[in-house]
């Protein structure tokens, strides 16, 4: 069977996501709009307190399998199981911290009350949650990538439906909530089969030797990535900590990373990841720095251009998501869209690709440590405004340069070489051209909001990515070309 090339399932991967993010983005319209602000956050803190902690609990095992899949060819189903098994039992601590007074003592921190009801829910959401986290690693080692985008999508548009149906009904945050902590089970049992139906039959008894050596490979990659997860929430928590529940929710709506982040360069790493490990194991690191190049390029591509068109639409766009009702998370909302230049590019997949795990454990832990004391002094300063600006700084005064030094360590060429940095330039520079065109919506001043917003995109984006497609800055696979016609063609 033929490979499906990696542009072809970065967008397979992309699209999927992208279904799904935009399902989730109309279920936070919706809750926005229904719920007071207090509802709203309390939903959303109590989503935060596992999304905070599962990185940690997690240890970075899903990530793992890419690397162990392959090089387990006699015992793919038995390292899988081995994995799930990690999986499973670390969630126990979870479930056990909720049980024994962290539900109360969140709620105390969060200034929250219906937060010590709420987490008492969550009990046993990690049981079933986390071990089926394998499914992205196996179907994407399998070449299954339409399988995953399918499950998905479908999954994902199933819970949001019924979140938004629960919340019109009932007008309430209690059964929208019960709704995303219980499906998730049963979406559970689906992934588990799918699992191990796209493994071979092959050992599947669980090996003591293989949980240590998966353990030994993940644990710094997990504890790292625990520390990115935490150094990006943690603005979050302390706004939840030293302000009111109605100041979170101003703050979390604006203090985004847009989805297309994810979308992009999480569908380019997990699609990158096994073959830049694969080069860098035989030797061919030179090849993994050029792949590694391009996907950075392609990254930019898309998401540069989105993050110049935001900035000149943030207030249309925030109001047409969360109502006018949201006017105050337009400056955060700013002030995190400069956290797209960074997360263009793939640090942790080629990090892992050279084996520097241990540098990702360490540079993370100074993420948190900085941002940690940069957010208290901005909140003091500036108010919760002043957590978005710490978490900006972070990156770009100490994340972004520790990452460029030890990745140029790693392919033992200059910093500067490292990205391609001229190419990225000309895209941002073409992106912020753009401008001209998208901004004649500010002659639709009495129109709504949405339709300001809708003529902006409707001139920026088709000029920006024509632009760069024929400069071939954008690449489309060439089974897709019948559908370019002929002038527009960059060959």
């Amino acid at each position: 069977m033929p490979k499906t090339s990696r542009t072809s399932k970065v967008l397979a991967l992309s699209l999927g996501q992208t279904l799904t993010t935009v399902a989730s983005i109309v279920s936070g319209m919706v809750l926005a709009r229904i719920l007071s602000k207090v509802d709203y956050a309390t939903i959303r803190q109590t989503m935060l307190a596992y999304n905070f902690v599962a990185p940690l609990l997690m240890l970075g095992l899903p990530s793992a399998l890419y690397f162990f899949l392959p090089r387990n060819e006699n015992r793919q189903r038995g390292v899988t199981i081995d994995n799930m098994l990690l999986l499973f039992g670390l969630s126990v601590i979870f479930c056990l911290f909720l049980t024994f007074g962290g539900a109360d003592l969140l709620a105390k921190r969060f200034n929250n009350p219906d937060l010590a009801i709420t987490l008492k829910w969550m009990i046993g959401y990690p049981l079933y949650v986390m071990p089926v986290s394998v499914l992205g690693a196996v179907l994407v080692s399998k070449e299954k990538i339409t399988t995953l985008t399918v499950f998905n999508v479908l999954t994902k548009f199933i819970l949001i439906a019924l979140t938004i149906a629960t919340v019109l009904y009932t007008r309430s945050y209690e059964a929208p909530l019960v709704v995303q902590i219980a499906l998730p089970f049963f979406f559970a049992l689906v992934a588990i089969r799918i699992i191990f139906k796209n493994l071979p039959k092959d050992n599947a008894s669980p090996s003591g030797k293989s949980m240590k050596e998966i353990i030994k490979y993940s644990a710094p990659l997990g504890i790292a990535s625990m520390m990115g997860t935490i150094m990006l929430q943690l603005d979050k928590i302390i706004v939840s900590s030293m302000c009111t529940p109605e100041e979170f929710a101003n703050y979390v709506n604006g203090a985004i990373e847009i989805p297309l982040i994810a979308v992009i360069t999480g569908s380019i790493s997990a699609v990158i990841l096994a073959d830049m490990s694969k080069m860098c194991h035989d030797g061919k690191k030179e090849d993994a720095l050029i792949l590694f190049k391009k996907a950075v390029l392609r990254s930019s591509a898309i998401l540069f251009p989105v993050m110049v068109f935001l900035l000149m639409a943030a207030k249309p766009f925030i109001v047409t998501l969360y109502s006018a009702k949201y006017l105050e998370s337009i400056l955060p909302f700013i002030i995190y869209l400069f956290v797209i230049p960074i997360r263009a590019v793939m640090y942790g997949s080629v990090l892992m690709a050279i084996g520097q795990t241990r540098i990702i454990l360490y540079r993370s832990i100074f993420d948190l440590l900085v941002n940690a004391i940069l957010s208290i002094l901005f909140i003091y300063l500036w108010g919760y405004i002043g957590a978005a600006i710490a978490t900006i700084a972070t990156l770009y005064i100490w994340t972004v340069p520790f990452n460029m030094y030890y990745i140029s360590k790693g392919f033992n060429v200059p910093v500067l070489a490292t990205l391609p940095l001229k190419k990225m330039s000309i895209v941002m520079l073409i992106s912020i051209g753009g401008v001209v065109t998208g901004i004649i919506y500010k002659l639709f001043d009495s129109s709504a909001l949405f339709i300001q917003l809708i003529i902006a995109a409707g001139f920026y984006f088709p000029v920006v990515f024509f632009i760069l497609y024929r400069n071939k800055f954008l690449i489309i696979p060439p089974k897709y070309n019948q559908f370019i016609p002929q002038f527009l063609s960059n060959d």
